[in-house]
């Protein structure tokens, strides 16, 4: 009885390791004063390291689940991302070493080259580039005379694995 437990717990923390820890944020400044920040766990693929280079590829981002603490800005957010028709934002490929990394990323249905930073923090891999939303066709966002600015900062959080 102890032998299946025990197997149960191990791939309960193998899973954990290479499913929870994912996430995505966005923070987004506004005009003429304030910012806020989008946040989402529902975040899949991982890395892989292979000696001092980081490698990844097809890392979905679930927009619909992107939330920013606010029900109504929520609701305007998806509605500017055209979650219904681009449900998912991907990191087609990406590749990085010494902490700076290139990649290629997919924003309603748009393919555009991104340049950001890394680190690595035991089995995860924290990453952050800038992204100008009028690149992704997404302009003109304004609310009651406040207004997002073209420029956002996106934060991404995977697993690791190691390569041979």
């Amino acid at each position: 009885m102890k032998r299946p437990c025990f197997m149960l717990a191990a791939a309960t923390l193998l899973f954990a390791q290479f499913s929870l820890a994912s996430s995505a944020s966005v923070d987004v400044n506004l005009t003429p004063a304030g910012s806020f920040k989008g946040k989402t766990n529902d975040v899949k693929g991982f890395a892989t390291m292979k000696g001092d280079e980081i490698l990844a590829q097809n890392i979905i981002v679930n927009l619909k689940s992107l939330k920013t603490g606010v029900e109504l800005r929520d609701k305007h957010t998806l509605k500017h991302l055209e979650v219904d028709k681009y449900p998912e934002a991907v990191l087609v490929m990406g590749k990085g070493k010494g902490g700076k990394g290139i990649g290629k990323i997919k924003i309603r249905g748009i393919e555009k080259q991104v340049a950001g930073t890394y680190t690595v923090s035991g089995n995860e891999l924290n990453a952050e580039f800038k992204l100008n939303l009028p690149d992704f066709k997404i302009t003109g966002i304004k609310y009651m005379g406040v207004g997002v600015e073209d420029q956002v900062v996106l934060h991404v959080a995977v697993p690791i694995k190691k390569g041979p």
